[in-house]
């Protein structure tokens, strides 16, 4: 069977054969397999995201080891599903003020760099180690995506760099992103999502005193950042959130360690006013059954999710409404990879 997919993707690229890419879920996927040490397939996941252009959707599996590679994806409907997430890893030193030099945009400037929509990460590590051998925080991209990706998955994923941005998906006018058993570590605005965002079932480290969320979504007052049942930790006097456009932040059920500073989520602001982005939704920081061991104020309760938003429906589907089902996208990427010899970690749904 492996054979074959691979002739058929030589076939079809030969020929020259090109198709519109449908809604996900709408039919099988075609699997492509990367091994770095089976000579009889692709050694890098740029050349099976490469070749996969001529297929509607397609799931990319990814056996152990480390791959050194930047990662451009340009195609709509792709999975990329490393073996575990303890042994897969995709790795890239990168520092944004680096490539900006030479480039226009940051198209380029992370590890792995999204310009297509219903894309699933999943069972990957994926770092950005420039800051630990040339001792800086600044701007380091794990995973950028642009304006236009949208319906962006990171499932039982490690994402972390030695700066600022580590995740940085922005589309802010109509980017969805769900990311659930994920880990995530970074220095300033590590986990900064344009649009609306839920987060769940993960972790957060900070290596530096400085926030580890920001959101945009001054575009629409439905726009939102929700963090549930999560755990949030750093180094000693680390920030929770802040933002520059208008925002609106949700925690529910999560744990915040002793080392989170006594500073509220706050809108950046500037000495030159010029710079200072208008606030016309007002402040919007929402707090429901955290558990908070320094029990600051301006953490406690403020809504009730069961009575005022959840009674009726699941957080999905309060945060997402009827325009997209990832945990449904999840379920069918898992039971195609079942079908298939590839062993990968089992998915928490």
């Amino acid at each position: 069977m492996m054979k074959f997919t691979f002739f058929v993707i030589c076939l079809l690229v030969s020929c020259n054969i090109h198709s519109k890419t449908p809604a996900i879920g709408s039919e099988p996927s075609t699997i492509l397999y990367v091994d770095k040490h089976n000579p009889k397939y692709f050694s890098s996941i740029q050349q099976a995201i490469d070749a996969s252009t001529h297929f509607k959707r397609v799931i990319v599996l990814i056996s152990a080891g480390e791959y050194n590679e930047k990662l451009f994806i340009t195609r709509n409907n792709l999975s990329l599903v490393g073996q575990s997430q303890s042994n897969t890893r995709i790795t890239f030193p990168e520092l944004r003020n680096n490539w900006r030099k030479n480039h226009d945009s940051d198209w380029g400037a992370a590890v792995v760099n999204i310009n297509g929509s219903d894309i699933n990460i999943v069972n990957l590590q994926i770092t950005n180690h420039y800051g630990r051998e040339h001792n800086t925080n600044e701007h380091q991209f794990a995973v950028r995506s642009f304006e236009n990706a949208t319906r962006i998955t990171l499932y039982q994923c490690n994402i972390s760099s030695d700066g600022a941005d580590t995740l940085s998906l922005w589309n802010k006018k109509d980017g969805l992103y769900y990311h659930s058993y994920c880990s995530f570590t970074g220095a300033t605005d590590m986990v900064c999502p344009r649009g609306t965002a839920l987060i769940e079932h993960s972790k957060f480290f900070n290596i530096k005193q400085s926030a580890i969320l920001w959101h945009d979504g001054e575009l629409n007052v439905n726009q939102k950042l929700v963090v549930n049942d999560s755990e949030f930790d750093g180094v000693k006097g680390f920030w929770l959130g802040r933002h520059h456009y208008d925002a609106q932040f949700y925690l529910i059920n999560n744990q915040f360690s002793s080392h989170m500073a006594d500073k509220p989520i706050f809108k950046k602001t500037y000495p030159d006013k010029s710079r200072n982005k208008a606030n016309k939704f007002g402040a919007r920081y929402f707090f429901a059954n955290n558990q908070n061991i320094n029990s600051y104020s301006w953490a406690r309760n403020n809504f009730q999710p069961t009575n005022t938003y959840l009674a009726q429906q699941t957080v999905e589907q309060w945060v997402f409404g009827d325009k997209w089902q990832p945990n449904a996208v999840l379920h069918n990427l898992a039971q195609q990879i079942n079908k298939t010899a590839f062993a990968t970690d089992s998915f928490s749904l």
